[in-house]
């Protein structure tokens, strides 16, 4: 690649990465807009609110990793001289590491076992984030704030990474990381415009085959929940890419060509993103059953209780009507044997005269 080639592209990418910048700044307008329309004058509060946010979780992170020293690189075939210095601060730079606590560093094997540590820690970051990102994309369902939510939580992945081996990636490496995370970024705000139901549904169900049929008589329910898990699947997949190229350009190897560790990342990314989706996915998917039978429950029951409630309404009601029936009854056989007794008397008294001689 010549000169005018490469800077070509490193302006590229940060004039890319400049227009990322602008382009979030816009989603948090519109979100500023939206929660104006909510409640009057709470447009400027919420805009300058997530400006900073935004800016302390992306700015501070990037001024941190640019203070860590830059990644080490075995020197060329050959130059006897350049290796050995290169072992020695290798040996130096593992032994301060807070990851390889204990771990002895004599050989070349516990070298390279210290290294196979770290890339075991640096993946595991990975994929806690990629599934916090899933989570939380399938959840919201915003295209807006998924799109901060991709942008923080990769710049963080990439600083997590970096803290992780002690080092940073050339300048040039990271403006082609920052790159990949706005392209993250677009994507990501525009996954709401495409029904990825269609598209990924297979790879889901395969991975959470719970996800539609655990919900019986709630189809609907279940792809929506189907696409929403892709969703947060495509946004997963591409925050593992990051992350795994973010590892291979702060351990410290050979120098990578940008086409291998594309094609690396890519591959090593689908192979992980079955597993997190079917951890993730399991998750979400109880949540939202256990949820659905708790509102069912407590439907349920509230229906009982007030069918119970009634029926005791309607006893109560009738016993009252059956006493006040039996009083009036009573009252009415009460005047009937008085009227009776009363007539009976008059008709003896006026009897008694007629009978005398």
């Amino acid at each position: 690649m010549t000169r005018f080639t490469s800077r070509l592209l490193w302006i590229c990418a940060t004039g890319f990465v400049v227009w990322s910048g602008v382009f979030a700044v816009a989603m948090v307008s519109q979100l500023a807009d939206a929660a104006d329309r909510l409640h009057a004058g709470a447009g400027q509060p919420v805009f300058w609110s997530l400006l900073g946010l935004l800016v302390a979780t992306v700015v501070v992170p990037t001024l941190w990793l640019l203070r860590l020293p830059a990644t080490l690189r075995f020197p060329a075939q050959g130059d006897l001289a350049a290796i050995t210095e290169y072992q020695l601060r290798l040996r130096a730079h593992l032994a301060r590491s807070s990851h390889l606590v204990g771990q002895p560093l004599n050989s070349d094997e516990e070298v390279m076992h210290a290294l196979a540590r770290l890339r075991d820690a640096a993946e595991a970051e990975t994929r806690r984030t990629a599934a916090s990102v899933l989570a939380s994309t399938a959840l919201l369902q915003n295209g807006k704030l998924d799109g901060l939510v991709v942008l923080v939580s990769q710049i963080q992945l990439v600083w997590r990474i970096a803290r992780i081996y002690g080092l940073r990636p050339s300048i040039k490496q990271m403006s082609y990381l920052y790159s990949n995370v706005g392209a993250c970024v677009l994507i990501a705000s525009s996954l709401d415009d495409v029904d990825f139901a269609e598209l990924t549904a297979p790879i889901v169900q395969s991975a959470t085959p719970a996800a539609v049929g655990s919900i019986p008589g709630l189809g609907g329910m279940g792809n929506l929940l189907t696409n929403s898990l892709a969703s947060g699947a495509a946004n997963a997949f591409l925050t593992l890419r990051v992350g795994l190229i973010a590892d291979a350009y702060c351990a410290p190897q050979q120098a990578p060509e940008r086409q291998t560790v594309k094609q690396g990342a890519t591959r090593r990314a689908a192979q992980m993103l079955g597993g997190i989706v079917k951890d993730c996915g399991t998750q979400i998917t109880q949540a939202v059953y256990g949820r659905i039978k708790s509102s069912v429950v407590h439907t349920a029951q509230a229906a009982a209780d007030s069918v119970m409630q009634a029926g005791r309404s309607v006893g109560t009601a009738t016993q009252s009507a059956v006493h006040a029936t039996t009083q009036s009854l009573s009252q009415a056989a009460a005047q009937v044997r008085d009227s009776t007794t009363s007539v009976t008397q008059r008709l003896q008294q006026s009897i008694k005269p007629k009978d005398k001689p």
